[in-house]
């Protein structure tokens, strides 16, 4: 009676099969890590309110710039509004109250607004939990002549 084993290159094949799942899986794992990795640099919640600043349906055009303060006029519907920041960053009418919560969860003291060249701003902020937020919104430029000769203060 003949036993039957397995061959050494049957042992070979199933080791390198075993090699090349491990080899994938292995690589799996990294590419979850760097895309959680990643994602928590770049927060969802950060990216949409920075959208939502830039949107063309509001069309925002840059009017004063301060340390905690943004004046913008909607070019859409020529209303005048405030983005503060304080412990969180929040949209209101120029003098008519009434507020739109675009960011929460800011700890307090760490918002802060600099002008940049081309109607743009960075805004730097840091989370409760210690994470840095930094992004950079572009404003729409004003349209007419009569517009651009306004000076805008810096405070």
């Amino acid at each position: 009676m003949i036993k039957r084993a397995f061959t050494l290159v049957e042992c070979l094949i199933a080791l390198i099969i075993m090699s090349l799942i491990t080899l994938l899986l292995s690589l799996q794992i990294r590419v979850i890590k760097s895309t959680t990795t990643k994602s928590l640099e770049r927060p969802l919640d950060w990216y949409i309110c920075l959208t939502e600043l830039e949107s063309q349906d509001h069309q925002f055009m840059l009017e004063k710039v301060s340390n905690k303060k943004l004046q913008l006029t909607s070019r859409s519907s020529g209303l005048t509004y405030e983005l503060y920041g304080t412990d969180r960053l929040y949209l209101s009418r120029a003098n008519r109250g009434g507020y739109m919560l675009l960011f929460s969860d800011i700890k307090p003291g760490t918002v802060k607004f600099n002008e940049l060249a081309g109607e743009r701003v960075k805004i730097q902020a840091e989370r409760k939990n210690g994470q840095k937020l930094i992004g950079v919104v572009k404003f729409y430029e004003e349209t007419t002549s009569k517009d651009s000769s306004r000076i805008r203060s810096v405070n």
